[in-house]
């Protein structure tokens, strides 16, 4: 993302980029806005994430064999690092705090204190709740498999 990252941020922040809502002729005579840079990021790394998943293509040796032809079934792979995936989920949630009470500590007002801790508890909450839909949605899958919950 070393040359696309640039190249989106030049034409969302810049007075003179086209997606800019502020430019003389924004996008759609609308343009963006960028609160606290989430677009950008995501933007360049959701569509470099496509490109990149399109031009590598499916697992090799789990989908076709080493000379190109389609496996009767897919091959299983071992299990992920179900630590290392909790010391990620971690370290992104501990980011966010960082990054969504930042972004919301340069609103100006009487009510900035308010702000920022309602922020933060929203962080909070989203974390929860999307965890507590990720278990009830395995749960739910295990037990269709197996026919029992755990």
């Amino acid at each position: 993302t070393g040359f696309v990252y640039p190249v989106v941020a030049h034409a969302v922040w810049s007075p003179q980029g086209f997606l800019n809502a502020e430019a003389v002729t924004p996008m759609w005579g609308v343009g963006a806005l960028d609160f606290a840079g989430s677009l950008v990021v995501h933007l360049t790394g959701g569509s470099t994430a496509l490109i990149a998943t399109y031009l590598l293509g499916p697992r090799r040796g789990r989908f076709y064999d080493h000379r190109g032809t389609p496996l009767q079934t897919p091959k299983e792979f071992p299990g992920h690092s179900v630590a290392l995936q909790m010391l990620g989920t971690f370290i992104l949630w501990f980011g966010w705090y960082g990054f969504n009470t930042g972004s919301a500590i340069t609103i100006t007002g009487p009510y900035k204190d308010q702000v920022v801790s309602l922020v933060a508890v929203n962080t909070t909450l989203a974390a929860a709740s999307a965890c507590v839909a990720a278990m009830s949605a395995n749960y739910i899958y295990d037990e269709r498999k197996t026919g029992e919950g755990t």
